[in-house]
């Protein structure tokens, strides 16, 4: 028999969630597949870093990172106050295809690690990905912005 959980077991994973990845910064890859786990090495391009208000992102401090707002029914969804949103980097050119995106926790540990707290999820238009951008991809100074952003565990 396959493992099920409640819907308060579902909150409790999504308050450590908002716990863990309070001021976090998410980054988005283009020109190569997602990699096959969250402990490898990124793969492709950094296209961009969507942190509150497009500001520069530090590690280890809370200025400009993004957080969850309440829990509820089994999710937890961006802050309803926070605008998520970056600028395309240089590696981007002209245009690049946008492929997966990594959410990290405030500490930002890229590269592959086995300790590291962070998740990746695919990027679409449509509502069949983690993440909905209404764009496919990002070039070089031109703005993205995340208008909602949700996580929600599986239940089965």
């Amino acid at each position: 028999m396959a493992e099920r959980f409640s819907t308060g077991h579902a909150n409790m994973v999504c308050e450590a969630v908002k716990t863990a990845y309070a001021n976090g910064v998410i980054a988005i890859f283009g020109g190569a597949a997602q990699p096959a786990d969250c402990n490898s090495t990124e793969a492709g391009t950094l296209l961009c870093l969507i942190t509150v208000g497009s500001g520069a992102f530090t590690p280890g401090v809370s200025t400009y990172g993004l957080n969850f707002g309440t829990v509820a029914d089994g999710s937890v969804s961006k802050a309803s106050g926070e605008t998520w949103s970056g600028v395309g980097l240089a590696a981007a050119g002209t245009g690049t295809t946008v492929t997966y995106f990594r959410f990290y926790d405030n500490d930002y540990i890229t590269g592959a690690s086995t300790t590291a707290t962070r998740f990746d999820g695919a990027i679409s238009t449509s509502s069949t990905a983690e993440l909905q951008l209404g764009v496919t991809t990002i070039a070089e100074g031109v703005p993205v912005t995340i208008t909602s952003f949700t996580y929600t565990p599986p239940r089965a």
